[in-house]
């Protein structure tokens, strides 16, 4: 059983701003819309958000399933039913917070529906953490506080898709998550915000690895609300060009992993999730 216990347009970051401090002076919370997926690492990393500022109004909305590769390599597969049974215990503690309890899916904002869906909820700030759709520039534009984006990789050396794995195949001594704007349709490319980095651990699993990246990548997000809700606008630096995005492992991807004794998942991951402090 688990343990859960750049640079911007100067006007429009000074609006937001205003925003924000007009409504913390009024009392009134933050009206935060938070984007997921419907697995471990994002569960506890947006449980870790709400817990670190309950004052705000939140409203969740995950991503709902993918279209399924033709064949999916095996240990994707083992990876993704270790995980969804690890989710069910979790949700079985009755330990989430009543919005991730609450969640809906929104597994196409960018339609005519979705959109609607975001206005109509009149959001002040989204934030998205493993959020498995791309936002294009009309939904960008609905938060008056623009859109945060959680990133379990360093960037922007490892954009895209498992970037955990793809360091830990590359041999990193760290990992990291990055907190950056969203502020056009490219993926992982936005103003940086901030990094944390932890040693990696090759004694544990992939998954193992990525949560452990989810404490201090979620104090960061804690910490940029507080910054929002004082009226001030987190700093944030445009991304250095370079890099690479990767996507999903393929087999010959994950025989390489499995062939240095690396683990996608044990099913033990639950140990790595912190009890949340106060909780």
């Amino acid at each position: 059983m688990l343990c859960f216990a750049a640079d911007f347009n100067v006007r429009a970051g000074t609006i937001r701003s205003h925003v924000f401090a007009l409504l913390s002076q009024r009392g009134t919370p933050v009206r935060i819309v938070l984007l997921g997926h419907d697995d471990l690492p994002s569960l506890y990393a947006l449980q870790r958000v709400i817990e670190g500022a309950p004052h705000h109004d939140y409203q969740v909305y995950l991503s709902g399933e993918l279209a399924a590769a033709a064949e999916s390599p095996h240990g994707l597969q083992n990876l993704a039913d270790v995980d969804a049974r690890l989710c069910a215990e979790l949700r079985a503690t009755g330990r989430l917070a009543e919005p991730l309890v609450d969640a809906a899916t929104l597994p196409a904002p960018n339609s005519v529906t979705g959109r609607g869906i975001l206005q109509g909820l009149e959001p002040d700030l989204v934030v998205s953490i493993r959020y498995r759709r791309i936002l294009r520039s009309e939904v960008i534009a609905i938060p008056r506080l623009g859109v945060l984006n959680l990133h379990s990789g360093v960037l922007p050396e490892y954009k895209g898709v498992m970037a955990t794995f793809w360091a830990m195949l590359q041999n990193e001594s760290e990992i990291g998550a990055t907190l950056h704007r969203i502020v056009d349709c490219g993926i992982d490319t936005g103003p940086v915000i901030g990094i944390r980095r932890i040693s990696t651990d090759y004694e544990s699993s992939y998954l193992a690895n990525v949560l452990r990246l989810y404490g201090p990548g979620c104090t960061m997000v804690v910490d940029a609300l507080q910054v929002l809700e004082a009226g001030r606008e987190p700093a944030a630096r445009p991304q250095p060009s370079g890099g690479r995005y990767f996507s999903a492992p393929a087999a010959d991807d994950i025989d390489a992993f499995t062939g240095r004794g690396l683990t996608l998942a044990s099913g033990l991951e639950g140990a790595e999730i912190a009890p949340i402090p106060g909780h």
